[in-house]
């Protein structure tokens, strides 16, 4: 009985609050919205909260494909457990292009290594169901899709594709608030009867070639590891300590630039570090090290009630959380990621991509999808027009 007072005390009080941030995401502002940014140089880029979405690349699966799987889920029960839910990854995004614009500054990207190239260029679920292939696959390179053989397409099909688009957008929004790129590295076959193609693992010399990459496409705009150490002896105490000797740049000396950090969790980090203490001379935060001197920002994708999230953040971490992480049934998660203060919140639903239906979504109601912190750090000067970009563009 106790156990059922908690679920219906837990759906009440979700209820309450999807409630309360639909009315406020659907809200105009009560006030104009600042359009030249101002009073940005005196706070940290990790004093404000970005949005952005999960999944980046994403695009719709078709019709079919879901039909083939719901199938193959009936006849194979156990691979719902195992990422193959059809119902979990029949949703899409827009153009990274079109998720820019509508002010987002927050990214995931799935990438998997194809040194010789054509590896993934030919789906076994396009092969059964007779459908094109997706494009930009055959040349060597990383690439960026969700789950090799089944959900394959992608708006940018190569990690090159996606950097490049990014670049192009910066070029033509100077001023725009940092964007944070989560890179999750994939490397993990499929099930059975969908293990065909052999996975390349992400070994020392594939991890060079992957800073290579996003160093030739945005060297010059990159927020790096050595960057926000400076004369700190690691990261931790950079970003802990203020007066250390390091720490986040300005949300002024971080307009127009990209920070990246790796998704994973065990050996990978600890490989990509292996020569490069504390993340020396390489591009990527790792997001794992809590306990670690190499911790700066910190993956908490399940935000509970926030209060976790919220110390690691007056500590003074840079933190990435979800604010749904069930595409059916989302919600449950977005009133304490928002509240929680972690500096980067991910959804599936964000401005613009409602769930059909319900209209679930996750929004600010302001041009840029960034606001200031809602948890207090020291010290605390943010006003609204320090989280906003400039509104004129360079002549053509």
């Amino acid at each position: 009985m106790r156990q059922l007072h908690r679920a219906r005390r837990a759906v009440v009080v979700a209820t309450v609050a999807t409630l309360a941030l639909t009315a406020a995401a659907c809200t105009a502002p009560t006030t104009a919205e600042p359009s030249t940014p101002s009073g940005d140089t005196t706070i940290g880029m990790n004093q404000l909260q970005y949005l952005g979405t999960h999944n980046s690349y994403k695009r719709q699966p078709s019709a079919w494909l879901i039909l083939l799987l719901k199938l193959g889920a009936a006849a194979f029960p156990g691979l719902a457990g195992q990422g193959l839910d059809p119902a979990q990854i029949d949703y899409g995004h827009r153009p990274l292009t079109d998720q820019l614009d509508s002010g987002l500054r927050s990214f995931e990207l799935d990438v998997w290594a194809d040194p010789t190239g054509g590896r993934f260029a030919k789906p076994l679920a396009a092969q059964f169901l007779g459908q094109p292939y997706p494009t930009g696959m055959d040349a060597p390179g990383f690439k960026v899709f969700h789950i090799p053989e089944v959900d394959y397409l992608a708006t940018c099909p190569t990690l090159d594709a996606c950097l490049t688009e990014m670049r192009h957008w910066s070029d033509a929004h100077p001023g725009h608030l940092p964007i944070t790129i989560d890179i999750e590295l994939e490397q993990d076959a499929l099930p059975a009867p969908f293990d065909v193609t052999p996975i390349q693992q992400f070994d020392a010399p594939t991890l060079d070639s992957l800073d290579a990459e996003i160093r030739s496409a945005l060297g010059d705009r990159l927020i790096t590891p050595d960057d926000v150490r400076g004369s700190a002896p690691d990261l931790r105490t950079a970003v802990t300590r203020p007066g250390s000797g390091g720490g986040w740049p300005s949300v002024h000396d971080s307009r127009g630039r990209f920070l990246f950090f790796m998704d994973n969790p065990g050996t990978l980090p600890l490989r990509y570090l292996d020569g490069h203490p504390s993340g020396a001379g390489r591009v990527m935060f790792t997001s794992d090290g809590f306990d670690r001197p190499d911790a700066a920002v910190l993956k908490v994708n399940e935000p509970g009630d926030g209060s976790g999230i919220a110390a690691l953040v007056r500590q003074g971490f840079l933190v990435r959380t979800r604010a749904d992480a069930d595409v059916v049934s989302p919600g449950v998660d977005r009133a304490a990621a928002l509240s929680s203060g972690a500096q980067m919140v991910d959804s599936d639903f964000p401005k613009g991509e409602p769930q059909a239906g319900t209209g679930y979504v996750v929004s600010f109601p302001t041009r840029v999808q960034a606001r200031c912190n809602p948890v207090n750090t020291t010290p605390m000067t943010c006003t609204a027009a320090a989280a906003v970009e400039p509104t004129s563009r360079p002549p053509s």
